[in-house]
């Protein structure tokens, strides 16, 4: 851990980050795009898609070779900050089972040279990547479960407990998968973003890769998993980070 006290306060002073709570546990978010838990020394990142660039010019779409480190080195600045002792990256890392193969020597190099920089990482499948890449350093799991929090790519509805009342609740959940976006209407000035979605069970990470779009948190399958009225956003817009 790199951060102090100091330092928190000078950044949420910036809006460079929104400090919540969620399944009894304090979380920083990040404007840039991850999750930080001070109490735990883990940071939370999720759908890097690195090289979703070359996946889609070989489909004939005239994009530039530059997604992978882009995302890579935006990620590496992140963890140079906090320094955590883990790093959990919440599936679809990688855009398909090719990524590897396309991926420069460079940038393969800078992968590896950020995963090992880190005490644990931990690489949860996704729906681009059930598999782990050979050669890429990292634990690869299906999820990950500490005491009343679950870490998944996408929520599993069956996840439930029983409390002392005997009644059926839903395991506290921390996802990716779906890339929330939001909007908002300042002085008739229209601001949109990706964002952070929180309610009392679901927590849904932003995308952090470069190439990476958006669903806007009032699509019908967004209201599906979290109402308008359920749930919190915290929308990053230029290096900032908003409650909407």
């Amino acid at each position: 851990m790199a951060i102090s006290e100091q330092w928190l306060s000078s950044q949420v002073a910036l809006r460079n980050i929104s400090i919540v709570k969620f399944s009894e546990l304090l979380w920083v978010l990040d404007a840039r795009g991850v999750a930080y838990l001070p109490a735990l020394d883990w940071l939370v990142v999720s759908d890097l898609h690195l090289e979703k660039g070359s996946y889609l010019r070989s489909y004939g779409n005239p994009l530039p070779s530059i997604d992978s480190v882009a995302t890579l080195k935006r990620l590496q600045l992140v963890i140079k900050d906090y320094m955590p002792a883990r790093v959990i990256s919440l599936g679809d890392s990688f855009h398909d089972n090719h990524s590897l193969s396309r991926m420069t020597l460079q940038d393969k190099k800078l992968l590896c040279d950020i995963v090992n920089s880190v005490s644990q990482w931990d690489w949860v499948e996704g729906n681009h990547d059930p598999d782990l890449p050979v050669g890429i350093p990292g634990n690869p799991c299906h999820e990950i479960a500490h005491d009343s929090v679950v870490f998944r790519h996408e929520p599993d509805a069956l996840k439930s407990s029983v409390s002392a009342t005997g009644q059926a609740e839903s395991t506290p959940q921390v996802i990716g998968h779906y890339h929330p976006k939001t909007r908002k209407t300042i002085s008739r000035r229209r601001f949109s973003g990706k964002c952070f979605v929180i309610s009392d069970n679901l927590f849904i990470m932003p995308a952090f890769g470069q190439f990476t779009g958006g669903l806007d948190v009032n699509d019908e399958v967004m209201l599906a998993l979290v109402s308008e009225k359920s749930r919190v956003c915290y929308m990053l817009y230029d290096r900032a980070i908003f409650k909407v």
